[in-house]
């Protein structure tokens, strides 16, 4: 995606004295050129190492476009809870197996799709952000059907998918909301990720869609469990864009953890990151507990 994004600037500021930056969802929202077939051999490789077993199910859901979706289900052993996954910028299933076999063994059912015109997934005729958010809810609503419903459901967005993942804490009941490596909008994201980029010299013109792409003011009405993650050496999303979305939020059930030695894309490499995972989870195993006592 910075590639992307340095494009934009570079072509701009050829023609102009003045730069000014036409921010459209083609332009920053990342489509493969061609559609991929769906790759399972690093997952299947990964559970068979650790000795595990898991049930993977290819998936494939019409969205509201007439688009297919495709992607994975994946059923660990004894499960604690249900986990909606929405991938970062450049992150189709095939390339990154390895996410799904850590979050499994926490343990946890996981339900990935592939963005469309990302991976496996077929692509539109023109990129919507909408289009886009009501994929993340029909993935949501799929989940719901696919899983056990009576475990809970907690929504995790990596890098961009922070954004469609909170986008769903808005629109459907869920168990809890985890942000990991989260941005709140996208101009501070394409500041950070182009260092040299100088309002001094430049501005941005974001497409309506691009603009609505801002995490803090539903966090501020959302009241459920929240967990945000981020490296300590995230150069793109660094530690105060969390730390101020962690003040935002509403949540009396909320904190952060700031992973040592872990850039943008490494968080969940970490394993200090899987037992804070773990620790969260820790509530909704006790609640279900408290629960069935009660009962």
């Amino acid at each position: 995606m910075k590639k992307i994004i340095i494009a934009i600037i570079g072509l701009c500021c050829l023609f102009t004295t003045g730069c000014a930056i036409n921010v459209s969802p083609t332009a920053f929202f990342y489509q493969d050129s061609a559609q991929k077939p769906l790759d399972t051999t690093k997952l299947h490789a990964a559970i068979q190492k650790d000795n595990t077993s898991a049930e993977i199910t290819r998936v494939e859901v019409n969205n509201k476009q007439g688009i297919t979706l495709r992607g994975l289900a994946v059923a660990y052993q004894k499960p604690v809870v249900n986990i909606v996954f929405f991938a970062d910028n450049r992150m189709p299933i095939s390339e990154n197996n390895n996410v799904i076999h850590r979050l499994g063994k926490l343990p946890a059912n996981i339900l990935w799709l592939d963005y469309q015109g990302v991976g496996s997934s077929d692509r539109a005729n023109t990129l919507s952000i909408n289009a886009i958010k009501q994929d993340a809810l029909t993935q949501f609503d799929y989940a719901q059907s696919v899983f056990d419903s009576a475990l809970p459901t907690i929504v995790h967005g990596r890098g961009i998918g922070s954004y469609f993942a909170s986008f769903v804490a808005a629109n459907r009941r869920i168990d809890g909301l985890v942000l990991d490596g989260a941005f709140n909008n996208i101009s501070d994201l394409i500041a950070n990720m182009v260092p040299s980029f100088s309002n001094s010299f430049t501005s941005m013109k974001l497409h309506d869609e691009v603009h609505s792409m801002q995490i803090a003011p539903i966090l501020r009405h959302y009241e459920g469990p929240l967990w945000l993650l981020v490296g300590k050496d995230d150069k793109i999303t660094p530690y105060p864009i969390s730390e101020q979305l962690l003040l935002d939020a509403s949540s009396s059930n909320k904190y952060i953890s700031v992973i040592p030695d872990a850039t943008h894309n490494a968080t969940l490499k970490s394993e200090l990151a899987i037992r804070e995972y773990q620790q969260f989870l820790d509530y909704f195993v006790q609640k279900a507990n408290d629960d069935a006592v009660d009962k």
